[in-house]
């Protein structure tokens, strides 16, 4: 059988059985295959036509014309038919984006098109839907091959080979200098090589390059990869102890006394570095990391580089439980950092792992999380209807409280406010019942959201209150932010601009790891000011821009609607475009209002009279 492999990374071209074959004739052949192969689903050929074709003649004979030109290049190795239009591969066959996106990290590096940018050279001025699409798959697809660099680079440093880290990190620094964690992964494997005077050099490369182009210091964690380990000699040693350390600090973390857990978990794991027992390693890395995500909010390269070594040896030692925790820890990391695509994929090895239901319950609580920061609800509440249900089973309430508290959030971004309540109340009884104080703002801050769309701003208020004394109290900038969109969103509807203006600047001060709600406040703060001035354009410069990134679909249409405010002419095609796939009906009526709006803004403009 014929097998195809299309490649999209750099100048397009297919092969067939390894062969290159004349190309599709016009770029919009081209365009139309990118964007058939890049779908999640069949697209309706009202759509395709849309969004590549308006300016036609005949727009539908257009579309059909070059179904034809991929039917002809792509032969026997693939189909191309319905309505919506399928695209389907002969088995055996491949796209290089999907590889990159969906494959193991040391494949997708290798890819011919690697670090080339997705189509490269085509653009389509007469088709503005389509080339806000492709400017956004491009922005995911640069993310997405510095993130492959990153896992190689860190997997590579927990295998013991230091220099091939360093050369990974290289890359990574040279496609985006301005990330601090590019630069702290090379310092780091420069040190871990015996090159301590690179490593030195390349702090200070990186401080003075933070100082001139950002006007700040680096993170300390580049100056603090540049120091040795600590080699100091614990008083006791071996198996015993390990287990003994871990135990309390574990404990320790479950009483709130985090400093001191997180002393005795780092104790478990210099010890465990001393014992030959790859398993007992691998959990006192990942009970330490664990506890600095979680428990001290830290999401930079150490506790990357834990989680790594942890999967790493928990595989060696077969230990199918620790591999599923710490696979699930890096897709949870890689959801916070908005790096989607990757995070699913260390989510999907964490479910081939084990089927336990604590564990797994976990796992698609954290893939529900990451489905629905991309605006994928229907299948965000399927895995979290899932983790529910074997939350329950494995009687883990936390887990419970957790997941359903993302299913509220679902039905809150959805404009569903009748069903958020319900699920939102019971995710807060079960938060009370475990005392489980530092989660409380999320529900909380969603729980209220929904009281404003049911015009309840009495309770609104309460919960928002309620929810930013503990966010600020327990200093949790993921929570701040979530909160802080939430009175941002009582006061407009109050009609209260500045107020809310002033919230989404205290919001955003602190500037969360966690993408999802930051990109979130700063849509808000685009709404509280929607004027064309300089600051406002630059707040929708910085949105389009992370969310582009970080694959946050529904908050990148809005974006675009902010643009079109803001006098953009395509931009609410471009929102149409982006958000097509999505199942948002409020993000849909919103579009389609704009449309409305558009349309009687292009009625109501003068004629200007034909000169006889």
């Amino acid at each position: 059988m014929t097998v195809v492999a299309v490649a999209l990374l750099g100048r397009p071209k297919v092969l067939l059985d390894g062969v290159p074959v004349d190309p599709p004739r016009g770029n919009k052949a081209w365009a139309l295959l990118a964007h058939l192969a890049l779908s999640d689903r069949p697209v309706p050929r009202r759509t395709l036509v849309d969004l590549l074709f308006a300016e036609a003649q005949d727009p539908p004979g257009a579309l059909r014309w070059n179904i034809s030109e991929l039917r002809r290049v792509l032969r026997a190795a693939a189909s191309l038919d319905g309505d919506p239009l399928c695209l389907q591969l002969a088995p055996g066959s491949s796209v290089d984006v999907r590889q990159l996106t969906d494959g193991g990290c040391a494949q997708a590096v290798e890819l011919a098109g690697f670090g080339r940018e997705l189509l490269e050279g085509l653009s389509l001025p007469t088709a503005p839907g389509f080339d806000a699409w492709l400017s956004a798959e491009r922005c995911r697809i640069r993310s997405c091959a510095e993130a492959v660099l990153v896992e190689c680079a860190l997997d590579q440093l927990a295998r013991g080979s230091a220099g091939t880290a360093a050369q990974l990190a290289a890359r990574a620094v040279a496609m985006d200098p301005l990330d601090p964690g590019h630069h702290a992964i090379l310092v780091r494997s420069l040190g871990a090589a015996g090159d301590h005077v690179g490593a030195r050099r390349q702090a200070v490369r990186c401080v003075r390059l933070f100082r001139r182009e950002l006007g700040c210091a680096p993170p300390a964690e580049i100056l603090a990869a540049t120091r040795p380990p600590c080699s100091g000699q614990l008083p006791v040693a071996g198996v015993a102890a390990v287990r003994s350390y871990l135990d309390a600090g574990q404990a320790s973390m479950r009483a709130g006394a985090v400093d001191r857990g997180l002393d005795q978990l780092q104790r478990a794991a210099d010890v465990a570095v001393g014992v030959g027992a790859p398993a007992l390693r691998a959990g006192a890395f990942l009970a330490l990391a664990s506890a600095r995500v979680h428990g001290a909010g830290e999401r930079g390269t150490e506790v990357r580089s834990l989680l790594h070594a942890a999967a790493a040896l928990a595989r060696t030692a077969q230990a199918e439980g620790l591999v599923a925790a710490a696979c699930r820890e890096l897709g949870f990391l890689g959801v916070q950092r908005g790096q989607h695509d990757r995070a699913l994929v260390w989510l999907d090895e964490a479910q081939r792992a084990t089927d336990e239901d604590g564990e797994t319950a976990r796992t698609l609580g954290v893939r529900g999380m990451c489905l629905t920061d991309g605006g994928e609800y229907d299948g965000a509440l399927r895995c979290l209807d899932e983790s529910v249900g074997r939350a329950v089973r494995a009687g883990d309430t936390r887990q419970q409280a957790w997941s359903l508290a993302m299913v509220g959030r679902i039905h809150t971004l959805r404009a569903e406010h009748a069903l958020a309540v319900p699920v939102l109340d019971t995710a807060l009884q079960l938060v009370s019942q475990d005392a489980w104080t530092a989660f409380q703002p999320w529900p909380e801050a969603f729980r209220a959201e929904a009281a404003i769309g049911l015009g309840d701003r009495g309770t609104a208020r309460d919960l928002l209150d309620h929810a930013w004394v503990l966010a600020t109290e327990s200093d949790d900038h993921c929570w701040m932010a979530t909160v802080a969109h939430g009175q941002a969103r009582l006061a407009l509807v109050e009609g209260d601009r500045p107020r809310a203006q002033r919230w989404c600047d205290r919001g955003l001060a602190p500037a969360p790891w966690y993408l999802w709600p930051y990109a979130r406040l700063l849509e808000a703060a685009c709404a509280a000011a929607p004027d064309a001035g300089r600051a406002a354009l630059a707040r929708i410069d910085r949105l389009t821009a992370i969310a582009a990134r970080g694959s946050m679909r529904p908050l990148l249409a809005r974006a675009h609607l902010h643009r079109a405010q803001a006098g953009a002419r395509n931009g609410v095609a471009a929102a149409r475009a982006v958000a097509s796939q999505l199942d948002d009906p409020a993000l849909h009526a919103l579009i389609t209002r704009h449309e409305a709006m558009a349309a009687a803004r292009h009625r109501a403009r003068p004629t200007v009279p034909v000169a006889p």
